[in-house]
């Protein structure tokens, strides 16, 4: 919603006039248009004019205790604000950018002062700081992570267990199970897994969610995806930021890119299917005691599933077709 309502914006005058939407009905915050064309966020602040300084950073600058004019549909208002401005030269970042600070502000108290800004600003700098990091994860494993949240009618739960580091053993956790999720752009369903993986306590279970993609100029991308995602929790700030904040860490300093890596939905809806741990092929142990962190590829084609009704309904996975 804020990025249409960017795109509908004049830019700011030379003079410094602001010309600005509301994205608040508890406080006077307002996402504006700069002189370039890049998306700035103007903050109330409630707390007196002292200096605080300011944070510049790659992508990012932030500006305390401004007097700005802003005219919100033809009426004018002069006040403070905290300025948070994209930078102007990467207009790919303009869409993420909108939709991290968008969903931070919406966590800020009714009488915001400097410190709770500022807070909410780091969290969100955090995010931008991988951005110039390498790439963290292959991409149509990511994508794959995605298709997994999006077609779960339990999304919320699916992404408050959704692992903030790419590294974890797991991309999915709950308190007595675990859910890993493979993809392949090959025409056979083969996924590499690590023996230690699917070793897990007898007490817990077990799912892998596999989907077979396919590449295509005229699919889905990662922030098609993304996006979906983001409007079906547009209540839940803290899991918007989560969503972004993966995203981000996905793409790194790749990101303008990796951008446009799109792939078939309805190929990959079509070749979803899940399994439990112990449907997968494996063996029992490794003959020499010196040899570990073991991976091995499995061919799952022709591998009846032995998963029980209850797990596919815990995660929150369609029953046969899936109809999104």
């Amino acid at each position: 919603m804020l990025t249409s309502l960017f795109s509908e914006l004049s830019a700011a005058t030379e003079s410094g006039e602001f010309f600005a939407s509301a994205i608040s009905t508890e406080r006077k915050d307002f996402l504006a248009k700069g002189a370039h064309g890049e998306p700035v966020f103007l903050i109330h602040d409630a707390s007196p004019a002292i200096y605080a300084p300011g944070v510049q950073y790659r992508y990012v600058d932030v500006r305390f205790h401004n007097l700005c004019r802003v005219s919100v549909r033809g009426v004018s208002v002069q006040d403070k604000f905290a300025i948070i401005t994209c930078a102007s030269d990467v207009p790919e970042l303009y869409d993420i950018f909108i939709k991290c600070f968008g969903a931070v502000i919406e966590t800020l108290p009714a009488t915001a002062e400097t410190k709770h800004i500022n807070s909410v600003i780091q969290d969100v700098l955090d995010l931008f700081r991988e951005l110039i990091k390498p790439s963290a994860i292959e991409i149509t494993g990511f994508w794959a992570e995605l298709f997994i949240i999006k077609i779960s009618s339990r999304k919320f739960d699916l992404l408050r267990q959704w692992h903030n580091d790419p590294y974890e053993r797991f991309d999915f956790s709950l308190e007595n199970g675990f859910l890993e999720v493979k993809a392949t752009t090959k025409t056979i369903r083969v996924h590499e897994f690590s023996l230690n993986q699917l070793r897990i306590p007898e007490d817990t279970h077990g799912l892998v969610a596999s989907l077979l993609m396919l590449p295509s100029d005229g699919g889905i991308g990662v922030m098609d995806l993304a996006r979906d995602i983001d409007q079906s929790i547009s209540a839940y700030p803290d899991l918007r930021k989560k969503l972004w904040s993966n995203v981000a860490k996905a793409l790194g300093a790749d990101f303008s890119q990796n951008l446009d890596r799109r792939f078939d939905w309805n190929f990959s809806k079509d070749s979803f299917r899940l399994y439990s741990f112990l449907d997968i092929p494996t063996f029992s142990e490794v003959l020499d005691s010196r040899i570990s962190n073991v991976r091995y590829a499995a061919n799952l084609e022709g591998v009846e599933s032995s998963l029980h009704e209850k797990l596919r309904v815990l995660y929150g996975f369609p029953e046969k077709r899936i109809d999104i």
